[in-house]
Order: structure tokens, then sequence, then C-alpha cells
């Protein structure tokens, strides 16, 4: 891939029907990288549909940018990993709290099927949780 000289901006500008001038101030406001990378779109761009004012397009392609964005090979992995994680912790959350719903469900049925006063262990428990218990009730 050759380097991007003004030169080069200002011969693509001229087939996208943009002055020299214009494209030397915009290469002077927002640099050559960005003025290069955003003719690339408006050529192409120029040939899907009509675009009466290019240099407009061209600063608005600029500062908007229209160009395409291919992310960091790392950015993506670690924003995929963040995502696993973030998926993983939901759905262990929600796993926890099915268990617990499940666990009163059964507590609750074990109770009415048996309550705890009747228990040949209940003699052992101690006042406060007798207490407690009572209380919830």
């Amino acid at each position: 891939m050759s380097d991007v000289t003004l030169e080069s901006c200002i011969y693509h500008g001229s087939r996208c029907h943009i002055t020299p001038d214009t494209i030397r101030a915009l290469v002077k406001r927002y640099g050559l990288y960005l003025v290069d990378r955003e003719l690339a779109v408006l050529w192409y761009e120029m040939f899907n549909q009509e675009i009466r004012y290019p240099a407009a397009w061209l600063k608005r392609a600029i500062e908007y940018s229209y160009s395409p964005q291919i992310p960091h090979e790392a950015y993506v992995q670690e924003k995929h990993g963040q995502i696993r994680k973030a998926k993983g912790e939901a759905r262990e959350k929600a796993m926890k709290a099915a268990y617990a719903r499940l666990d009163e469900a059964l507590a609750a049925e074990r109770e009415a099927e048996m309550p705890a006063a009747e228990s040949e262990f209940w003699q052992y428990v101690p006042a406060r949780v007798k207490g407690r218990l009572a209380a919830e009730k």
C-alpha cells in the first residue's frame, strides 16, 4: 500500500469534482489520512447515487466518519469477552434465583406435610429461633 500524499488527494478529489483549493483546506484542517479515507467513500458513493455538492458531502463525511470502522482485533476480542462474562453472570444469577425459589417451594411443601413443631428435633431448637419462626407466620 502506498503512502498518502497531498498530490494523490488532489488527484482523487479532482476525479470527484472537488477543487484542489478545497482539498488543501480540508487536509490542513483534518489531516491527509482522513481526507484520503473519506475520498474513497465519496468516490464509491458517486457510483451509487447522485451527489450534488461533493465538497460539502466530503466535509460532512470527514466530520461524521462515513467510512466503515474496522476495530482492532484485540479490542473486538475484549468486547466479546466482556459480553460472554456478562451473559455468564446473568445466567448464574438467574440459576441462583430459580434454585432459591425451588428451595422455598420445597421447604413450604415439607412444612405443610409435617410442621416443624411436631418434629422430634423441635426440642433442640433454640428459643430465639422458635420465636423468629413464630413471628414469620
